[in-house]
């Protein structure tokens, strides 16, 4: 809150989530510059069909997390502008 004018400025659930796999979005950026195999290992937790999938799938499950993140966080920003733009109720 303002301590000025009062105002305060409300994050729509939408854009909080948006954030959330933003971050996620960044451990995976790590995780590939440390190499996905490392990170993924094959003991017999998960089916070795799953792990190599993944694998040779990891550079689309990052830039998908990190473009559903903007999504997700413009969504939120449009949703605000809206309410602005609509007025007082």
């Amino acid at each position: 809150m303002c301590p000025s004018c009062g105002y305060t400025l409300r994050t729509p659930a939408v854009s909080k989530v948006g954030v959330a796999i933003l971050l996620l979005a960044l451990i995976l950026v790590g995780a590939y510059v440390a190499g996905p195999q490392a990170l993924i290992p094959k003991n017999g937790w998960i089916p070795d069909d799953i792990v190599d999938l993944t694998v040779a799938n990891f550079v689309w499950l990052t830039l998908g997390a990190i473009l559903l993140g903007m999504l997700l966080t413009a969504a939120g920003a449009f949703v605000i502008r809206s309410e602005q733009t609509r007025g007082p109720a």
